[in-house]
């Protein structure tokens, strides 16, 4: 039988890196996306060149129709992402990011064998409850979800990961669900916080700013570089034993405040920038640490990569980047 893999959102940060794991264990992958925000940079077009590897330009909001018969897993990863955007179009990111996965369960269920389906969630689920000060620290899968009354446009975001979260569920088809925590490293965008800050310091170095703003610059994270958040998924996704259950990816660790994370890529980047408190951003939570037990359980004994050395990796490849 086929090993066959479909990766929505195959052209995106993490996508793009799992798929690169994956297809070193011999699956052919099918990449699907529709380039709204993945990038079809050199680096993915040289990739999707491999024999087992064919990319896909779709648009999951329409019905799927693909000629890919014994399916094992699904990950999907597609959606409407990033708070600017969230912000700009708050309801089309909501129905988006529902009817994509409505499609892909669809797709699904007409299989002769149904595929595992591996639902990439957030750690944004868990904002309101850190807004009201119901969870406790750090961030626990087993906490209940909740909506608030009031209303901000980044809130569709995780309303539609909390809808589909339930929509998985209530599907009965073989599911995990992953809520990702603070992944970061090469080729990620420029929209996170650690890329973000580095093109800041940056054009301060160059001289288009005299000074670098550090929004929520008290607020809390623990960071996961990429290398270990896809190694998670993979020993949790590719585990027949492991189904139908909610997981944390992260790494709780290193937590960290931005303004120290600033004062970090400061010292490599341009140890004379000025870095200023900025406003706190409108729903941004004041910590963000998964709690990882569940986690390590289940995928056994974990060394996880410590900030300095991820953070050297990622300013190595996005200095490069920059000079191109």
């Amino acid at each position: 039988m086929s090993k066959n893999i479909i990766i929505t959102g195959g052209a995106g940060f993490i996508g793009f890196h799992l798929s690169k794991q994956l297809e070193k264990k011999g699956y052919q992958i099918y990449l699907i996306d529709n380039l709204s925000r993945g990038q079809l940079d050199l680096e993915f077009k040289n990739f999707i060149k491999k024999k087992n590897i064919k990319f896909i330009k779709k648009d999951l909001k329409k019905k799927l129709k693909l000629n890919i018969k014994n399916i094992r897993y699904i990950f999907h990863l597609a959606g409407s992402v990033g708070v600017e955007n969230i912000n700009k179009k708050p309801y089309q990111s909501l129905i988006n990011n529902i009817i994509t996965l409505k499609n892909i369960i669809d797709f699904n269920s007409k299989q002769n064998n149904l595929a595992k389906i591996i639902l990439f969630s957030t750690s944004e689920i868990y904002s309101p409850l850190i807004k009201n000060n119901k969870i406790k620290f750090p961030l626990k899968e087993k906490n209940k979800i909740i909506f608030e009354n009031e209303n901000i446009s980044r809130d569709a975001y995780y309303v539609s990961k909390a809808i589909n979260e339930k929509l998985i569920q209530f599907s009965k088809i073989k599911h995990l669900i992953l809520r990702p925590h603070n992944i970061y490293g090469p080729r990620m965008g420029y929209s996170h916080v650690i890329p973000e800050l580095i093109k800041k310091i940056l054009n301060e170095k160059n001289k288009k700013t005299n000074k670098t703003i550090i929004f929520s610059p008290n607020h809390k994270r623990a960071f996961c570089y990429i290398d270990d958040a896809v190694d998670q998924i993979i020993k949790l996704s590719l585990n027949k034993k492991i189904k139908n259950s909610v997981f944390n990816i992260g790494n709780m660790k290193e937590e960290i405040k931005v303004i120290d994370l600033a004062k970090k890529l400061k010292k490599t980047l341009f140890r004379k920038s000025k870095l200023i408190r900025g406003p706190i951003t409108a729903g941004s939570p004041f910590r963000r640490v998964p709690d990882m037990n569940k986690t390590q359980k289940a995928i056994k004994k974990y060394k996880y990569t410590n900030l300095n050395n991820g953070l050297i990796k990622t300013l190595d490849w996005y200095l490069k980047e920059l000079k191109r």
